[in-house]
């Protein structure tokens, strides 16, 4: 039960953006694909930002070997 007292929708978490030490447009990128009515912990608000600050770079795809060329 108090875990639903301490849950706050997107406006409110980009408003207290300075609690979770971040900028309101941070917090507004981390959450933009939340809606507006959905109630969000400060956990899950700190790993979507944690996330959007820090995005971790994909592997490339494994390249085709090349051909070898033939020697005229």
């Amino acid at each position: 039960m108090t875990e639903d007292l301490n849950k706050r929708n997107k406006q409110e978490w980009i408003e207290s953006a300075a609690i979770l030490k971040a900028e309101p447009f941070e917090v507004a990128g981390a959450l933009f694909d939340c809606k507006a009515d959905d109630l969000l912990s400060r956990a899950e608000v700190e790993q979507r930002l944690d996330a959007y600050l820090h995005p971790v770079k994909e592997a490339p795809a494994a390249a085709a070997p090349a051909k070898p060329q033939l020697k005229k």
